[in-house]
């Protein structure tokens, strides 16, 4: 788990490689503080660098950028491939030589062997980028779902790319300007990121989950999809879904160093505790968070801590030490983003690391791939009318009614286009009226890209995929990668493996959403799939989030009260908002009207991030 990072040029323009790429290692020491390289091509056209956490191969022989034995392959790598073991003796077979016992190198022999095609024997988290110094270009790629950030901007002398965006803007000629269209984007409904491929920056991009680029002269020449959804072919079964959930956590439990756990006293995180006691000699390393001391997350976790016999600790909110978190956040990231539980997170990692531990497994994805959130039922409802006017869209006329144009749409546009409604609801209200004409509604558009690939037809199925990759990245691989990052801890997501996702997408939504309005019954296969992972009382509780206990009205009217009244008593126009609508729309949140906490807390966080960042 690291930092990566690198520039080419096209030997225009005036940046000093070594040290830009020095400058990129700074600012992303924190994803890897164990070692840093960096190497510079013979030319000074091309360099990359590299912050190491170590967690396999501990030894100097697994540092980055790494070779290939004939020189002419250099790699820097982010993540984990957890079947590299397997492909190791697949690649010794053919006449592979290995000098480490990296999964780094592996990357490289496997493009020696097979080429791009190689993304295909990959199972794990990864964002890498390798240069070809005979062929002068750069093959770049990220994992299926995007666990591994990669972001990159194309200058006018060249590529640049890193893990994180504050890391490109070190770079001479990467600007800076203000992505209207992607602040725009961040406001609607459930997103609370800039979604990809874009970022807050005009000139700075996020490459694609499960896509691939390669650079030649500078710039990118070609991009692609290399991963697809399976088509619905078979009902996976519940003893199958169990097999592919107990090898995804005992892949996990790889590591040369030790492995502790996430516990929220939830179904996802026990099975996943539960899982790694079986697979470990010693008991497990577990950190629940919560409100107090009576918080029913902590109150779960402990029952299950004390069944499992892990070694529990708890930590509890801090007002003024998790503004402080939640400013650094801002900062690491580099762009506005909304999500406490980001907060929670890195507070439990910072403990984690404190206790020796380097990597830490969560329960990520199962909500989103198993329909675990009492919204589900809903959708589930709505998924059964749309089938009932699915006829209707061939004979009625066009129409902009709110729920009508969503029912009517064609599948995989059906999310997107309820996104567009959303918008014309939204941003009259924040937005100057002389430019609201003109902003691009990137949310929509990219819901639509996904959609369109998308091979089941049910609503549900489409709305959740869409959500994997666009609508909800903040909580589940943001989640994942940032806050632990930011504490030089690795965080793995059993759920998020890409054989727990084909079953999950071959599972059919009636088999998930089932049972009350209290959810007690959603993700209804994975229960049935985990149950004896799980004490009773835990399986058959109402549904939790990680860290509900800690609600933003809640924190913004009293906790953080004197921090928010400061954000909205001058809140920056940018070029895009009304400053006096937003002044008004935080008056009438203090005065406990009713408003939507969730725009107030996405304007909170942009306001935020202008103040600290940009300005």
């Amino acid at each position: 788990m690291c930092g990566i990072g690198g520039i080419l040029i096209t030997g225009k323009g005036n940046i000093d490689l070594t040290l830009s790429l020095k400058k990129m290692l700074g600012a992303q020491m924190h994803r890897g503080p164990d070692a840093e390289g960096i190497w510079v091509s013979d030319d000074s056209l091309v360099g990359l660098c590299h912050n190491r956490l170590s967690i396999i191969d501990l030894s100097e022989n697994a540092n980055q950028p790494m070779f290939s034995n004939d020189k002419r392959f250099v790699v820097v790598f982010n993540g984990e491939i957890y079947n590299y073991q397997q492909l190791r003796g697949k690649l010794e077979r053919e006449g592979s030589c290995f000098n480490s016992n990296s999964d780094t190198e592996v990357i490289i022999e496997a493009y020696r062997k097979w080429g791009e095609d190689m993304l295909q024997q990959l199972r794990g988290m990864f964002s890498f980028a390798l240069y070809d110094i005979k062929q002068c270009s750069l093959f770049c790629a990220r994992d299926r779902v995007g666990k591994k950030p990669f972001v990159y901007a194309e200058i006018d002398t060249g590529f640049v790319f890193a893990s994180e965006t504050p890391a490109i803007l070190n770079v001479n000629g990467v600007g800076n300007d203000i992505n209207q269209n992607a602040v725009a984007s961040m406001l609607l409904h459930n997103i609370r990121h800039i979604p990809d491929p874009y970022t807050v920056y005009q000139g700075i991009k996020r490459l694609r989950a499960g896509h691939a680029i390669v650079v030649k002269d500078g710039k990118i020449c070609r991009e692609w999809r290399y991963w697809h959804p399976n088509e619905f072919k078979e009902n996976i079964s519940i003893s199958r879904l169990r097999e592919i959930i107990d090898e995804s956590v005992e892949l996990r439990m790889r590591a040369d160093v030790p492995v502790g756990a996430l516990l929220s006293g939830g179904i996802d995180s026990t099975s996943i505790v539960n899982l790694m006691q079986q697979y470990s000699e010693k008991p497990i390393n577990t950190y629940a968070f919560g409100r107090d001391c009576d918080d029913e997350d902590i109150a779960r976790a402990r029952i299950v801590a004390k069944k499992l016999a892990t070694n529990h600790k708890e930590y509890f909110f801090e007002p003024v030490r998790q503004f402080e978190v939640f400013n650094k956040i801002i900062k690491t990231y580099g762009e506005p983003i909304m999500l406490l539980p980001l907060i929670h997170a890195y507070e439990l990692s910072e403990a984690i690391r404190d206790d020796g531990i380097k990597v830490v497994m969560n329960g990520n994805g199962a909500d989103e791939l198993f329909y675990g959130y009492t919204g589900h039922l809903r959708t589930a409802r709505i998924t059964k009318i749309m089938k009932l006017f699915g006829w209707a869209r061939y004979v009625l006329p066009e129409t902009k009614n709110n729920i009508l144009s969503v029912l009517l749409e064609k599948p995989g546009k059906r999310k997107a286009t309820m996104y567009r409604r959303l918008a014309e609801q939204c941003w009259p209200g924040i937005i100057k009226t002389d430019i609201i004409e003109s902003i691009v509604n990137l949310a929509s558009d990219e819901m639509e890209y996904w959609g369109d690939i998308l091979p089941n037809k049910d609503f549900i199925d489409e709305s959740n995929y869409i959500s994997l990759f666009v609508e909800n990245t903040h909580s589940v691989t943001i989640a994942g990668d940032l806050p632990a990052m930011m504490a030089s801890v690795e965080m793995r997501s059993p759920f998020l493996d890409q054989e727990i996702i084909n079953a999950a997408m071959n599972i059919h939504y009636s088999r998930k959403v089932k049972g009350p309005s209290d959810g007690s019954q959603l993700k209804w296969v994975l229960r049935k799939a985990v149950h004896d992972l799980v004490p009773s009382e835990v399986l058959n509780a109402p549904k939790r989030g990680f860290g509900m206990g800690v609600q933003e009205k809640d924190i913004f009217l009293n906790d953080w009260r004197k921090y928010t009244d400061d954000i909205f008593h001058d809140y920056p126009s940018m070029g895009l908002f009304d400053s006096c609508k937003i002044k008004e729309m935080w008056s009438n949140a203090a005065k406990h009207n009713n408003v939507s906490w969730s725009l107030v807390a996405k304007l909170f966080s942009i306001g935020l991030w202008y103040r600290e960042v940009l300005n």
